[in-house]
């Protein structure tokens, strides 16, 4: 065995706990996410420094490598799927319990990491509400020594430098796939992929054949760099957030950071003392159990809220973590690690019953659909409905669909255009539904969450120069008379509705250019942006097209699978009503300068004003479901049954538009 260094389990206590406080939402810890990165360089050395000792002992064995993987992971990973997979039955909804059980599924072939990503998008379940969403780390470590064991073992017998330099440019070549992946806006594959996180095991992988003889007599030196290495980690943990590009050439800061601490803390050095405290050492040797049950209480507790959980509950769930990481740590972890207390037989005799035990309930859960025969109230998934056409017609991306090549249905002659981000998708399928009958069709230019840049710049690719091309396929193509447009205005201006509900969130527009940049204040940025809508209603009147302006779409507080299922197999009753899931005045107040501002444009330009507020809802608030369909897919994309009841309510002139189009 490799010499026992317990400031490597407080450097475990230094991944874990910013984990933990950054999925709690705990100010200051907006860069908690890096703990991963922390993890994956630990197991990098920890694992290649065992796998180094065995060659040079001349004692490698794959068998016995992955005994101990089985020992180390198996165990109390099971015991936290069995837990889970008892309360996930207990209180997830049908849709819900079967993604968990794809996701269980996932979880026990070790191909998670895989899973969340082919998942993550607009039919994706709220991500922290996912049970399992954070074993993506073990399937990408699990995936590292599927081949690394064996790379190691055939470059054992080359020089130890050129051995080096091999690893090294795997490394380096994982790290330029991740930039790669980061100019290309791929987050989702970049975030998930062992292709673009393997080079921070790998960092770990090369630090273990680095001699550390010499730091004995440099000591400061060696209390300089692990104290600059601290410093990095903080750092990032502290200064980072959801908007730092990540992982990519930023992530070398913690992992750097982590490569210090881990190469240059000696005994009695500052960060020594500091990472041995024994708070430290005790979090670290319960940092794997710690890890595995923070997010399935989180994700529970979650599903029962509406909003975000208040900062009390959230210390309750980490006290509760801590507490079952210790029983899971002290009977589970220790026992089945220990030799002495079961053979090699066992060991794999248990994974392989464990996994083969998993592996059913998931397919049993993904083929009953949830088993939705739990709750005895209705059930409305089968009207959960997006439109057909989305995946094809609706764009995103660099390589986006060009508007010349964008959908037309479904026959007739072309009349109408639907122009914005997701949010008229649905609305588009059902106008084409109701132009069929009179032999006309309408096309789809819709953008994933690109808000109206025509004056300013948008991060995502292709965003702007497509909203230009979109704009002239629309005025210079003499056939389209109608035009639709809308966005979801106040998301981008003010942020996201989830977390704050009830209240009003205020952030300003991030992904604008000008913004982020601080060349624009933020009335300045959430002025251009209403300057940059009213020049393509502009342009668009110019060349002759009638108008419709799609006002804002009521927002729920919670997706619409979360409203309409009961809160427990014990407990029938919704978190909210189904007549009422939001109220009047919440609507009025967060979208009070879309309103506005919509309404003077529409009275400036002569526009037809399509609104759903007065479609949808009443005078105290507004439904989830009416005449027992439910009128989203999500919490704030209308489903095919909402979308209907709106376009229902345009006045369309059928007889004028194709004369139109003749003439």
């Amino acid at each position: 065995m490799i010499e026992y260094r317990k400031e490597i389990d407080g450097l475990r206590a230094v991944a874990v706990l910013p984990v933990l406080f950054f999925h709690a939402g705990f100010s200051g810890f907006s860069g908690g996410y890096v703990g991963v990165d922390i993890f994956f360089v630990i197991s990098g050395f920890l694992i290649t420094s065992i796998l180094a000792k065995d060659l040079a002992d001349g004692r490698f064995s794959i068998i016995n490598f992955y005994e101990r993987r089985a020992r180390r992971i198996i165990p109390a990973l099971s015991f936290m799927l069995l837990s889970t997979t008892i309360f996930a039955y207990l209180l997830l909804s049908p849709i819900d319990l079967r993604e968990y059980s794809q996701s269980l599924i996932s979880v026990t072939t070790f191909v998670s990491n895989i899973f969340f990503y082919l998942e993550s998008g607009y039919f994706a379940g709220a991500a922290e509400e996912m049970p399992l969403l954070h074993t993506w780390s073990l399937a990408v470590e699990e995936q590292y020594y599927l081949f690394f064991p064996p790379l190691l073992w055939l470059l054992w017998k080359l020089p130890k430098n050129l051995m080096l330099l091999v690893l090294i440019v795997f490394s380096g070549l994982s790290l330029a796939l991740s930039e790669i992946l980061t100019a290309n806006h791929q987050i989702e594959a970049n975030f998930y992929l062992i292709f673009s996180r393997a080079w921070e095991l790998f960092a770990g992988s090369i630090l273990a054949f680095i001699p550390r003889d010499w730091l004995t007599k440099q000591r400061f030196a060696a209390t300089t760099l692990s104290s600059l290495g601290l410093v990095m980690v903080g750092f990032s943990i502290v200064m980072f957030d959801n908007h730092t590009p990540f992982p990519s050439l930023y992530a070398l800061v913690p992992v750097v950071g982590s490569v210090l601490i881990i190469y240059f803390t000696l005994p009695d050095t500052f960060v020594w003392r500091l990472l041995t405290l024994p708070f430290m050492v005790g979090i670290g040797l319960i940092s794997y159990s710690l890890y595995l049950w923070h997010q399935p209480i989180y994700a529970f507790i979650r599903v029962g809220t509406i909003g975000n959980p208040a900062f009390a509950i959230f210390i309750v769930a980490i006290v509760a973590s801590a507490l079952l990481a210790y029983l899971s740590w002290r009977y589970i972890e220790r026992p089945f690690r220990t030799k002495g207390r079961f053979n090699r037989k066992e060991i794999f005799g248990w994974s392989l019953a464990s996994i083969a035990g998993f592996l059913l309930v998931g397919f049993v859960g993904h083929f009953n659909n949830g088993f939705g025969q739990r709750f005895n109230t209705p059930n409305y998934s089968a009207t959960i409905q997006h439109s057909p056409k989305r995946e094809d017609c609706h764009t995103i991306g660099a390589n986006y669909l060009k508007p010349a090549d964008a959908c037309q249905y479904f026959s007739g002659p072309l009349t109408w255009a639907v122009m914005g981000d997701s949010h008229v998708s649905e609305p588009v399928y059902e106008l084409a539904t109701r132009l069929k009958p009179y032999h006309q069709s309408v096309v789809q230019l819709s953008f994933s969450g690109c808000p109206p840049a025509l004056l300013f710049t948008h991060d995502e690719p292709g965003c702007n120069s497509w909203t230009r091309e979109a704009v002239n396929y629309i005025t210079n193509n003499n056939d389209i008379q109608n035009v639709l447009i809308g966005y979801r205005y106040t998301s981008y201006l003010f942020g996201y509705q989830q977390k704050s509900y009830p209240e009003l969130p205020n952030q300003g527009p991030v992904s604008m250019h000008e913004y982020a940049s601080g060349e624009l204040g933020l009335q300045q940025a959430r002025e251009l942006y209403w300057q940059s809508f009213e020049q393509i209603i502009e342009k668009l009147v110019t060349a002759g097209k009638q108008v419709y302006l799609l006002y804002p779409i009521p927002e729920l507080p919670a997706d619409i699978k979360k409203i309409t299922s009961p809160k427990s197999v014990f407990n029938a009753d919704l978190l909210l009503p189904v007549n009422q899931a939001t109220t009047t005045e919440y609507y009025v107040s967060r979208n009070r300068l879309a309103l506005e501002k919509l309404d003077v444009l529409a009275k400036k330009y002569h526009l037809q004003k399509v609104e759903p507020f007065k479609v949808l809802c009443n005078e105290t608030g507004c439904p989830s479901i009416i005449n027992g369909k439910v009128l989203y897919f999500d919490d704030n994309h209308l489903s095919l049954w909402g979308s209907k009841l709106l376009v229902d309510s345009i006045e369309i002139d059928h007889d004028a538009s194709v004369k139109n189009n003749k003439g």
